[in-house]
């Protein structure tokens, strides 16, 4: 099976089989000297030198959940943050979902699935008193990339924390976590890191470690920062970490070096984008025009052709996966993933394999009309 998926995603055969050379036990030194090295690069990837980075062993989803619980201070705990979401498609309602489940007050831009966020939508809520910002910067439901220059300066000028997540962004887009003012980055490693999934990575500005140390306990005992804080400095986490997924890291960071270092693997992502991009325009696949990430590419698909069997057909008959799109998206669009072990030959044959995948569907669907 050949994954064009935003995670997992289709991994590097020295990373999957990682573990055959074998690994130490995880309270060691030399184990948390690893992972302390192998963090310390990922903060320099993300321009996150001077913050504090921690590792959990948790999807993405769970990484959001922690840092909402742990940075925000919700009505039940007696805090006065006040919160504003973008919310422009399933990954940006989680955030909106999270502050409602921890008793945050939020407002959220609500956006539909092609509008990206302009400073007309944010002038509604200057000086209002919130505190903090929330984001999924790639919305990778859609694909959309939001201008994080636009969402930066406006924080600053209210005095208010930027928290994003960049999952799906992170090594496939320009991202500068200390350079744009963000106080909270979450990725996690089944995406740009081409990982398996199971392990996100948090960045903290030093404002927000203050305020974290400053505030009381959170509701969750697992994911409590301040213990992650302390155990960092050796490398360990409060609990069992992600042992495998750390070497595999160790390995997938030796491979990107060799690449030539983080810019010229983002070139690379951004290459393969491109290419499918100019080569689906020319086989006249519709790609939606708004501002993308390179990670992902969404393809809009005629009337009468329905995107999840367009999918299923790929995946039965030609042992492809994309991703599917959920909600009213469903049956209109797809999308493909730029990330993982791919080259620009796959994605010659993808573009085929589409093409032949939507001729069948659409004269399947003749059929059935008549």
């Amino acid at each position: 099976m050949k994954h064009f998926i935003v995670g997992p995603v289709e991994m590097y055969p020295s990373t999957k089989n990682v573990l055959e050379k074998g690994y130490t036990y995880f309270r060691t030194q030399e184990y948390g000297d690893m992972a302390k090295e192998c963090l310390t690069k990922v903060a320099e990837m993300m321009g996150a030198e001077h913050s504090t980075t921690i590792y959990l062993a948790a999807s993405g989803t769970g990484a959001m959940d922690a840092v909402v619980d742990n940075c925000m201070g919700g009505i039940n705990k007696g805090g006065n943050d006040k919160a504003l979401v973008i919310n422009g498609g399933s990954f940006g309602h989680r955030f909106c979902e999270l502050l409602k489940w921890y008793n945050v007050p939020y407002d959220s831009i609500d956006l539909d699935w092609n509008e990206v966020v302009t400073a007309k939508d944010l002038e509604p809520y200057e000086n209002k008193g919130y505190t903090a910002l929330f984001v999924n910067l790639d919305e990778t439901s859609s694909g959309k990339l939001y201008d994080i220059h636009l969402l930066s300066d406006f924080c600053k000028r209210n005095n208010m924390y930027l928290i994003v997540d960049a999952i799906s962004t992170f090594l496939a887009d320009d991202y500068d976590m200390e350079k744009w003012g963000i106080d909270v980055t979450i990725i996690s490693s089944q995406k740009g890191l081409c990982l398996s999934p199971g392990m996100s990575i948090i960045s903290f500005s030093r404002r927000m470690v203050d305020k974290i140390n400053r505030k009381g306990k959170p509701n969750s005992y697992y994911f409590d920062f301040k213990p992650y804080f302390k155990n960092i400095e050796r490398g360990q986490t409060p609990f069992t970490t992600t042992v495998s997924i750390m070497y595999e890291l160790k390995d997938m960071l030796e491979l990107i070096e060799k690449s030539g270092g983080k810019d010229a693997w983002i070139k690379i992502v951004q290459e393969k984008a491109n290419y499918f991009r100019k080569k689906a325009a020319e086989y006249g696949l519709t790609i939606p025009d708004y501002p993308k990430s390179y990670t992902v590419t969404p393809v809009l698909l005629e009337e009468g052709v329905n995107a999840n069997e367009v999918v299923k057909y790929l995946r039965e008959n030609y042992k492809i996966c994309v991703n599917p799109c959920g909600g009213k998206l469903g049956n209109r669009m797809f999308r493909v993933a730029h990330i993982g072990n791919t080259s620009l030959t796959d994605f010659d044959e993808l573009i085929e394999k589409i093409q032949l995948s939507i001729k069948e569907v659409r004269e399947r669907n003749c059929v059935n009309v008549i």
